[in-house]
């Protein structure tokens, strides 16, 4: 059973720790424990608009995030050590649009960030195994070379700290080093931990054979390989990527990659590249047939006709991913950055006009018949994200669009405990966006205090429905949102 991994784990690398009747030189280093953790607490507040195209039902206007983590670093000898970072979290929600009722998302949840063990067998070899955060790329509000992990908030990048199940193999030297990584997809899991990786138990869920759910069991194995070849050229980092893909956090098959990444810092200025080549596409896109009219969508539904289906995953056109960036550290240490995505398989002004015709015709529905919500929200998202979420994130982020603006800004030291900040998403597709400012105060050396907002910002180019304008992001019934934290630590 996957539970025992963290127990085998903790038996392996026990096994290199110095044994009492080990002569005195060999038994000189002991057992180093380090603990770190904090305590967050975050309440949230949202307007909620019930006239969007889609309604607010069920969606609370104020909820409370409170997050209890614990990072434990074991170090057993100079070259193995463990390393764990686990949250507890525990969610409320309130001022629920429309009827009061259990929110499954909001409740007590536990997220295994990271738990593996590092053992350096050489000064030029090194094997990992457990559940490890790999980032390749230089991207920081996305990165297209990242098919392992589970996705950014491109509003607070460095808050997504969940990796992957994965094995790895290092080779390490001073200008050049080479990767090799395993990973297996968690098919079901237990208290945060793996109960299945790689291939489905032989028994259903609980859920499965009550009926209350589809049982999407199949025989295949879930996973993904990956090799890096990394080298500092004329003080150039370069990475590049192969990968191997199979039904790994999205519906590819037997698929293979090819990834890039170019940084260079000239002075205080970082300038970037990331890319990331495949073919096909797994977004879904919706049936013809069924969009136009909300009439047209019912008779689909009422038909159990698919909504949407995959028509480009096994096409054989290239469709790349592109991040190209640059970020400037000025001499108060603040900091700005600006990067600029592409998605080649993204909608096109026409395919956008009909997903907001459909969203249209599928609130009208909403409205006039509930249950046929569950039936259409799951078709109306993007490519898809990984299947773990990995950390609670502020703002969720799937591109169905095809070009991107990413910006940052902050200052730290403001009367030495204060740091401002602000970041934009921005569609240029229709030059809709969402901007967040934030503001973060070290009250003590173990305290900081936080408020942030998210506003969306008007639609210049969007498409009209109903005497109406929209944007890629602004669909949600969620207007703006504000936010205060408070995390200690320890």
């Amino acid at each position: 059973m996957m539970p025992l991994l963290p127990s085998l784990l903790t038996a392996a690398f026990l096994a290199q720790a110095p044994v009492e009747d080990a002569p005195a030189a060999e038994s000189s280093h002991s057992l180093e424990v380090t603990t770190t953790g904090y305590l967050d607490s975050r309440f949230t507040y949202a307007r909620i608009l019930s006239e969007r195209m889609l309604p607010g039902e069920g969606q609370p206007a104020l909820t409370n995030l409170t997050e209890g983590n614990l990072q434990l670093k074991l170090r057993f000898t100079p070259e193995a050590f463990l390393n764990t970072d686990v949250s507890l979290f525990w969610q409320r929600a309130g001022l629920v649009e429309g009827v009061e009722r259990d929110l499954p998302e909001y409740r007590p949840s536990i997220v295994v960030s990271e738990l593996y063990g590092d053992w350096a067998l050489t000064p030029h070899l090194s094997l990992t195994v457990g559940k490890k955060r790999v980032v390749w790329g230089a991207g920081l509000a996305q990165n297209p070379t990242d098919f392992l992990n589970p996705p950014k908030d491109p509003t607070d990048p460095a808050a997504q700290r969940a990796g992957a199940w994965l094995a790895r193999v290092e080779l390490p030297f001073d200008r050049f080093t080479f990767s090799l990584v395993g990973a297996a997809k968690v098919l079901r899991q237990y208290a945060g931990l793996p109960t299945a990786l790689l291939v489905y138990p032989d028994q259903p869920t609980a859920e499965a054979e009550q009926g209350l759910v589809a049982d999407d069991r199949d025989d295949e194995a879930h996973y993904a390989v990956a090799a890096r070849a990394y080298a500092l050229v004329a003080d150039t980092d370069i990475n590049v990527v192969y990968a191997f893909t199979h039904l790994y956090n999205d519906a590819f098959t037997h698929k293979h990659r090819l990834g890039l990444s170019v940084s260079h810092v000239f002075g205080g200025l970082e300038v970037h590249g990331e890319a990331l080549l495949q073919t096909g596409s797994t977004r879904l896109e919706l049936e013809p047939a069924c969009t136009g009219s909300a009439e047209a969508l019912a008779d689909c539904v009422a038909r159990d006709v698919a909504l949407a289906s995959r028509p480009r995953l096994h096409d054989g056109r290239l469709r790349p991913q592109v991040l190209l960036g640059a970020r400037y550290l000025f001499e108060d240490s603040a900091m700005l950055s600006a990067e600029y995505a592409f998605h080649a398989d993204g909608l096109d002004s026409a395919g956008f006009a009909r997903y907001v015709g459909t969203m249209a015709a599928a609130g009208e529905l909403a409205r006039a018949n509930p249950a046929l919500a569950a039936s259409i929200a799951g078709v109306l998202g993007g490519s898809g994200a990984a299947s773990d979420p990995g950390t609670p994130q502020r703002y969720s982020f799937d591109p169905l669009r095809r070009h991107y603006l990413f910006v940052s800004y902050s200052k730290p030291q403001i009367h030495d405990d204060f740091t401002a900040g602000a970041s934009l998403v921005l569609s240029l597709g229709d030059f809709s966006g969402q901007l967040s400012p934030s503001l973060s105060w070290s009250a003590r050396d173990w305290l900081t205090l936080t408020a942030a907002a998210y506003i969306p910002l008007p639609v210049l180019n969007g498409v009209e429905v109903g005497g109406r304008t929209y944007g890629e992001l602004a669909l949600s019934s969620t207007d703006w949102r504000a936010l205060m934290s408070a995390r200690a630590f320890f």
